[in-house]
């Protein structure tokens, strides 16, 4: 029998349907979160340093996520024994609740189809988080090496970034909502034909036809800002 293979979803692309064993019981995802934004996040290994402090931080901004209609939920190549055992020691030591699930998933399938496995260790999932949207569609993939954390902040700004992409058919430029050129503005997209390209300058504010900007409900910046604003212990 010829060993199924399977590629990396691709952003654009449906997440995959899969029946998982979690910390909170058996799953079936993406329907386990229909109608929410959901990220999945994978880390090396339970019970290794800066995969603690990744668990930490993203059970501290858990009510952030959930403000923003988007679940958690982690994964690794760990027993799920190892993992109600991990989450125990953070709750007894370091006085941290992990609010969301884990997926357990020790012979490897799940992170296989979604090609989470390192390429330097065949028994440890790469640092990838998916960024799923509402209608299941995955909006966004980051990967990172073993040896780096995440950034919480930015996981958040980018969840809140395309959730007003979608509200509003703008484009986000670099750093958003503080952008060296134009601020907490928000780019349009660029005009699709030219006779749309010769009004541009005249409809927006900008630098060319193919760069204008406009902004956006200013709560929705504030909002942004607050979310992203340095987190203090």
């Amino acid at each position: 029998m010829e060993k199924e293979e399977f590629r990396m979803p691709l952003i654009g692309e449906k997440f995959p349907e899969l029946e998982v064993i979690t910390t909170h019981g058996k799953m079936k995802l993406p329907d386990q979160f229909a109608g929410k934004w959901f990220i999945l996040f994978s880390h090396p290994g339970d019970f290794t340093p800066v995969c603690t402090t990744e668990f930490v931080s993203f059970a501290k901004r858990y009510q952030d996520f959930k403000s923003l209609n988007t679940e958690l939920i982690g994964l690794s190549v760990d027993t799920n024994i190892s993992h109600i055992e991990w989450v125990n020691w953070i709750e007894q030591t370091l006085k941290v609740e992990i609010p969301f699930p884990i997926i357990a998933d020790p012979m490897g399938n799940v992170a296989k189809r979604l090609g989470m496995i390192h390429a330097e260790s065949s028994t440890s999932t790469v640092r990838a988080v998916f960024i799923v949207d509402d209608r299941s569609v995955i909006r966004l993939i980051m990967y990172y090496p073993l040896e780096l954390g995440r950034n919480i902040n930015e996981i958040l700004r980018a969840v809140k970034a395309l959730q007003i992409i979608d509200k509003t058919g703008v484009v986000m430029p670099a750093n958003w909502p503080n952008n060296e050129i134009i601020g907490d503005k928000v780019l349009n997209p660029p005009p699709s034909n030219v006779k749309d390209s010769k009004v541009r300058l005249q409809q927006f504010k900008g630098y060319a036809w193919w760069l204008t900007y406009r902004e956006i409900d200013k709560k929705e910046v504030e909002e942004t800002k607050k979310l992203i604003s340095q987190y203090t212990v």
